[in-house]
This record gives C-alpha cells, structure tokens and sequence, in this order.
C-alpha cells in the first residue's frame, strides 16, 4: 500500500473517531427522545375524544336552535292573532328551515 493510501485511511479513521456517537450518548439520545414522546402522547387529543366534544357541541346547538326557533314561532303566531300577519305569510315562515312545520 501506498502512503497516500495509508493517509486517506488514517483520515477516515480520525474522523469517525471524532464524529462517532458512543454507545452511551447514543442510549441519553433516546431516552430524551423517549420522554419528549412521553410528553406528547401525554398532551395529545384523540379522535375518539374530539368526535365525542364535536358530537355534544353539536347536540348544544340544536338546543339552543330549537329554543329560538320556539321563540320566532311564538312571535309569529302573536302577530297573526293581532292581524299583523295573515295567514299565508305565518305559514311561510313557520315553513322555513331549520325546523319547519307543516301547515295545516
């Protein structure tokens, strides 16, 4: 072999040397690594969760949907009984959405 050769190998030798992880810092990597992972499983939100917080939000609003349009109903039907409204336009809006209702 060559000195070249010889000096190229020696350089290669020298820079895993000084760039190599040992075992031991290797294993403190991953055990940071571990506990950071720890950490965001801790923190993190399932979709089992969110459907169920979606699910109730959705059935909060329904309630309160429902309420108000109990209200406009309400209103509706006091204004028709004092002609304010006739009736075609009490069934109109009571027709619309998001609860409608049928006339009759």
């Amino acid at each position: 072999m060559t000195n070249d050769k010889l000096d190229d190998i020696l350089e290669t030798v020298r820079f895993i040397k000084d760039n190599a992880v040992t075992k031991q810092e290797f294993s403190e990597k991953i055990e940071k690594l571990d506990n950071r992972l720890t950490k965001v499983e801790s923190q993190m939100v399932t979709k089992e969760y969110l459907d169920k917080k979606l699910g109730n939000l959705k059935g909060d609003l329904v309630v309160l949907t429902r309420k108000e349009d109990n209200k406009l109903n309400k209103l509706v039907e006091i204004l028709g009984n004092k002609k304010v409204l006739i009736k075609s336009e009490t069934s109109k809006i009571t027709s619309l959405e998001p609860f409608p209702q049928l006339s009759i």
